[in-house]
């Protein structure tokens, strides 16, 4: 198995580690609330879903849908029928300096960020006052988790000119998976530390948290997170450097039809 040289280097991997404990820094250092947690975590979200749908309209391949075991937001297993290209894609030479965009890409790209709409909830149970949460700090936190996903597109899809060998589908895919896991573990997260500390509170011990610090109390809530960013991180890194990777590794990425008929093609070859 061959593995390819990490691009970007640890100065990519610094910025990486940098923003995923910004959160945590942010609690211990400048006495975050879970508003300003929350305002970080959905820019973040936001701009990996923005760079991976700006990334899709330099994808070359055509979309193929059989089979596939993640749809998402705009898509089912009915949708091929209109989704296939068999013509050959007609490039637009926007710069010198980057590939061509497709304009049958647009539609890709346009359905799936309806997974805006799953992400308006937050914001819709906190109303106006999410702009309350944007203080000097969260700014400068919003650089970096920006600068980071930003940085992360170009190590994954141009560094290595991934855009010819994927369809805008597996682009914007590989993002909508990371959503999916992290509003997963956001939710077990949440709903098994307050339990912990309602048992604790109530039960075990009542006057222990009294008196505890805002931020303390934080702390259970962000280390499954950082967590499973770090998970995230450590698979998609190890699925851009590795030729035919495997585990969960492949999950956070698009699913390749061609890769997966190889694997079958060489499996009935062995037997």
């Amino acid at each position: 198995m061959k593995s390819r040289p990490p691009a970007g280097g640890r100065s990519a991997l610094a910025l990486v580690v940098a923003t995923n404990l910004l959160p945590l820094a942010g609690v211990v250092g400048f006495g975050w609330r879970v508003g300003e947690l929350l305002a970080v975590y959905w820019i973040e979200v936001a701009a990996l879903v923005i760079a991976h749908a700006a990334a899709a309209m330099f994808a070359e391949r055509p979309i193929r849908l059989e089979g596939r075991s993640f749809y998402i937001t705009g898509y089912d297993e009915d949708a091929e029928r209109d989704e296939v290209w068999e013509t050959d894609a007609e490039p637009v030479h926007l710069v010198s300096w980057l590939p061509p965009i497709y304009r049958r890409n647009f539609r890709v790209v346009r359905r799936s960020l309806g997974v805006f709409a799953f992400m308006m909830f937050p914001l819709l149970a906190v109303g106006w006052e999410a702009l309350s949460y944007l203080t000097p700090t969260v700014g400068v936190a919003t650089l970096g988790v920006c600068g980071a996903q930003v940085g992360e597109v170009r190590r994954e899809f141009f560094a290595e000119r991934a855009y010819e060998d994927q369809s805008p589908y597996m682009v914007v895919e590989a993002a909508q998976r990371v959503v999916f896991f992290y509003f997963v573990v956001a939710i077990l997260t949440v709903v098994s530390v307050t339990f912990g500390i309602a048992v604790i509170d109530v039960v075990l011990a009542p006057e222990l948290l009294d008196g505890v610090a805002d931020a303390v109390l934080l702390v259970p809530y962000l280390l499954p997170i950082a967590l499973g960013k770090a998970t995230v991180e450590w698979s998609r890194r190890r699925a851009f450097q590795e030729d035919d990777p495997d585990g969960i590794a492949t999950w956070f990425t698009g699913e390749d039809a061609r890769r997966d008929w190889k694997k079958d093609e060489e499996s009935v070859g062995d037997g």
